[in-house]
């Protein structure tokens, strides 16, 4: 039924969403060093071990749309409640692009992975994917993909998939607009869910907030820097972790507010 009103009310949005796309303003991620570390003090302790690996993987939320900092970045945020939570160093990496759908992720971005396993994936798609039309199927068939891909590559490895946020709260896209990217945020990410389900090294964490006009970036559509911060922490929150960053399976659904609680 989500997926006929979608297509059904499709054409009558179209000019508002060539409108927004021509006028909203498009923002960079940081210049800087897309990898750093992040220790669970502010001084590395003298016995300290191997750091936990972490990859952030995806679109414009890995890349630090948002923020000017490279150590403000969603990955590296998670990395520092990592370090808090483990009590041991979590050395990350992003490999992240503006506008990269899962057709994307799959077979241009999943090629600049490391070669070496990593304990902990952080990936974020699917925004794209909506605004691209993508097909639910090609949907389902692109995230399979990337997390059989993640698991051949880190056996041993957490991968958690970030959710479709809800689009119809963004500030950049104005109704009926918002509210037809919105239903079809929502349909990609209960598919994002079905298809984790049957992977065993993968999480699903999913949106759940309201989101206020000032804790977004400038440009209405990325976090702001207390965003990255406050989705970190709900991420970090949602994975039971003692010194290790492998729990057992279990389903994953954690709440992000950043407004009145549903």
């Amino acid at each position: 039924m989500r997926s006929l009103l979608f297509w059904s009310a499709l054409p009558f949005v179209l000019p508002q969403a060539m409108w927004v796309r021509q006028r909203a303003p498009r923002f960079a991620g940081p210049a800087a060093a897309a990898e750093g570390l992040a220790w669970p003090g502010a001084v590395a302790p003298a016995d300290a071990g191997a750091p936990l690996r972490l990859v952030g993987l995806g679109d414009s939320l890995i890349e630090g749309v948002g923020v000017t900092r490279a150590e403000d970045c969603l990955t590296a945020c998670c990395a520092r409640e990592f370090a808090a939570a483990t009590g041991r160093a979590v050395g990350w990496r992003t490999v992240g692009r503006s506008g990269a759908t899962s057709a994307g992720v799959l077979h241009k971005l999943a090629a600049r992975l490391p070669p070496e396993p990593v304990d902990l994936f952080l990936v974020s798609v699917g925004v794209n994917d909506v605004t691209a039309l993508r097909r639910r199927r090609d949907w389902r068939a692109h995230l399979d993909a990337i997390a059989t891909r993640l698991a051949r590559h880190s056996p041993d490895a957490l991968a958690v998939f970030l959710g479709l946020p809800p689009l119809q709260r963004f500030p950049v896209l104005p109704p009926p607009l918002a509210q037809v990217l919105g239903l079809r945020a929502r349909q990609l990410d209960d598919e994002l869910a079905a298809v984790l389900d049957t992977h065993p090294g993968a999480r699903h964490f999913r949106f759940n907030f309201e989101a206020r006009p000032e804790e977004f970036a400038p440009d209405g559509f990325h976090p702001s820097g207390e965003s990255y911060i406050r989705i970190a922490r709900a991420v970090a929150a949602s994975i039971p972790i003692n010194g290790s960053v492998v729990p057992p399976r279990a389903s994953t659904a954690a709440a992000y507010r950043a407004g009145s609680p549903d």
